[in-house]
Parts: C-alpha cells; structure tokens; sequence
C-alpha cells in the first residue's frame, strides 16, 4: 500500500517529463538570409523574440549550434509557413501526398495546436507549398505568405559536453 503513491508519483514524473523537455526547445528562423544560415548570422527566437548570435559553423540535425556562448542541440531543421492569418505552421511527420491528410504543427501563435489539411493549390507551378499558395486546411482556406528556414534546437545538457 505505501509503494502505490511513490508509483503513481514516479509515472506522473515520466509523463510529464517531455512536456518539461518541450518547453526548453526553442524554435528559431534566421534573421536575414530566410532560408539559410552561417557563422556569425542572428536567430529570432519565434516565441520570445530574442536575437541569437551564431557562434559556430556547419549546422545540422544533431549538430552543436553555439548561441551567445550557450551550446545547444540541433533537433530538427526545415521550412516554418507563415500564413496571412499570422499563423506559423511546421509540417509534422513525414509528407502526405497533395498534402491531403498531412498534419501540421502550430509554432505561432498557439504553440503546439495541430492541423491538418486537405490539400494546396500550387499556384506557382513549382511542386512545392511556397509563397502565394494556398493551403487547405481542416479550418478553411489559407494563403501561404512566406516560407523560412526554421530550427528546433534545446540546451545542451552536461552529460551530452564531455561528447562534444
């Protein structure tokens, strides 16, 4: 009978841990070149508006990106929507074809929301959801009105600095 709280505690712990884990990642977009980044750019930190400067080189998934002196994770890297109702949308999962069933990921403003859609009209006639498409999700209609590179990166933790 004394275990079962010390259980229950335990498994709340473990469930709530990723949301712990969530709140520390960040979601950043460069500063000026919109789909790119190097050395010595700034980062716009999407929900705090912080500027980050660049302090290392090659970034990639899984790559230490160095950020005002604080290292950090790279986790995920590619492109945020930012739609003309002012919300910023990543893709999540892998990619539905047309876009039908694809499900999206809300990093502005409700941080976390999901969508789904149910296609795109390619405007432009390049195969690929860009600015001035428009995008047909479960709550209506929307025109894509820029594309940035977006990067999900969290802190560095002790353990994981005597690996880098």
């Amino acid at each position: 009978m004394t275990c079962r709280p010390a259980i229950l505690f335990a498994s709340l712990a473990l469930a709530l841990m990723p949301v712990s884990l969530g709140a520390q990642q960040m979601v950043l977009e460069p500063l000026t070149d919109l789909d790119g980044l190097a050395y010595c750019d700034y980062l716009h930190n999407i929900r705090t508006c912080e500027s980050l400067h660049v302090e290392s080189g090659l970034v990639a998934t899984g790559s230490t990106l160095v950020l005002n002196g604080d290292s950090y994770v790279v986790e995920w890297m590619g492109p945020g929507y930012y739609l003309e109702s002012g919300v910023v949308l990543e893709a999540a999962g892998g990619a539905a074809p047309d876009l039908k069933g694809q499900r999206w990921v809300e990093v502005y403003p409700g941080d976390g929301k999901q969508h789904v859609s149910r296609g795109w009209r390619d405007r432009d006639g390049n195969q690929a959801l860009s600015a001035s498409d428009t995008l047909e999700l479960d709550s209506g209609a929307v025109e894509v009105r820029d594309v940035r590179l977006h990067l999900r990166v969290r802190p560095l933790i002790a353990k994981e600095k005597g690996k880098e």
